[in-house]
């Protein structure tokens, strides 16, 4: 089993596996950092919903990407009776976008990216779609020894530190790099009963 069939495996149940990783707090201090009001917004490694269904009733387009066709069925499934018009799913590979040069206001990655192999790419990706003065909003773990996450939940990175964010933004192009390290955790259980838990932080950087 690799990452994708991992989350399509997993993606009916993920509401309640997510819920018992992190808080819903999460949500709104990641909306709380920028304004997205009438703005096109990408919400990357979206799920089944945490941020996107949160983000459909500010801004004017919120495109919904992810590697899972399961995890945006169930996005779908889960919007479907709101009837919501601004909202597009879209299947895409989070190191190599489909979504065009300087097309999108607001870029969202909540805890995905830990998941992608060349991370690095993904944030030089972001920077791309990104138009001019746009903002990127990377929530995700901070370093951690949990390795048991790798073979259980694929995850290609034990969190990331401040600096390595950094680097990797100022590398991109990005401008205005802010990091907060928030007092929210992230924790789970192994499969052996083995127990970790890490911190969250929140990055925000601007396209120059």
């Amino acid at each position: 089993m690799n990452s994708i069939q991992y989350f399509d495996s997993i993606a009916e149940k993920w509401n309640v596996i997510r819920s018992d990783y992190f808080e819903e707090r999460l949500k709104y201090k990641i909306l709380s950092i920028t304004n997205i009001k009438d703005k096109v917004v990408a919400d990357l490694g979206c799920g089944t919903d945490f941020v996107s269904l949160a983000l459909v009733n500010e801004a004017s387009i919120v495109f919904s990407v992810d590697n899972s066709s399961n995890m945006l069925k169930q996005l779908r499934a889960n919007a479907l009776d709101k009837n919501y018009k601004n909202l597009y799913l879209i299947k895409s590979s989070l190191d190599s976008l489909s979504l065009f040069d300087e097309s999108v206001d607001v870029v969202f990655i909540n805890m995905a990216l830990h998941h992608i192999k060349d991370a690095k790419k993904a944030i030089s990706e972001m920077h791309r779609v990104l138009k001019k003065d746009g903002v990127v909003i990377i929530s995700d773990v901070m370093e951690h020894n949990g390795e048991w996450a790798r073979e259980e939940m694929f995850d290609e990175w034990l969190g990331f530190s401040n600096k390595q964010i950094e680097n990797w933004l100022g590398e991109a192009g990005f401008n205005n790099i802010q990091i907060e390290n928030t007092d929210l955790s992230c924790k789970g259980y192994s499969s052996k009963g083995e127990f970790t838990e890490t911190g969250i932080f929140i990055a925000k950087a601007t396209k120059k």
